[in-house]
């Protein structure tokens, strides 16, 4: 029997889960500053954020920060290519946020992709849980 090998990692069945982009909503106070409102779905085809994606966690963590142990993973999320996902943006699959900390293109195959590099478990807003 025949397989066939890609060399862009973009094989059909690899994108397996569905997860949710989201970018964030901002206001500005009264102040002139602006802030973070809430989040909403980055536009996507059925305008509700979802894409299928691959995902891979890639190492994890723990330290301690005001008494408390604080996990952090790090994971691999490959979509298919787009070229409004920046490090602003957030993914959500099931219960988990991810941050994005990098947004990498994958150019080499004739579908590229990109690899969202994302933390998970970090508090990145407001103060103790």
């Amino acid at each position: 029997m025949a397989t066939s090998t890609s060399t862009s990692g973009a094989q059909a069945g690899r994108f397996k889960y569905r997860v949710r982009l989201e970018r964030p909503k901002r206001e500005v106070l009264d102040t002139g500053e602006p802030r973070v409102a809430g989040w909403e779905p980055v536009p996507t085809p059925r305008n509700d954020g979802r894409v299928w994606a691959a995902i891979s966690p890639m190492s994890g963590r723990e330290w301690l920060a005001s008494q408390e142990w604080r996990p952090q993973v790090t994971t691999r999320i490959t979509i298919r290519w787009r070229n409004d996902i920046t490090t602003a943006n957030r993914v959500i699959h099931g219960d988990t946020i991810y941050n994005i900390e990098a947004v990498i293109p994958n150019m080499v195959a004739n579908r590229p992709d990109l690899m969202l590099m994302c933390t998970s478990g970090v508090i990145t807003e407001g103060g103790q849980p």
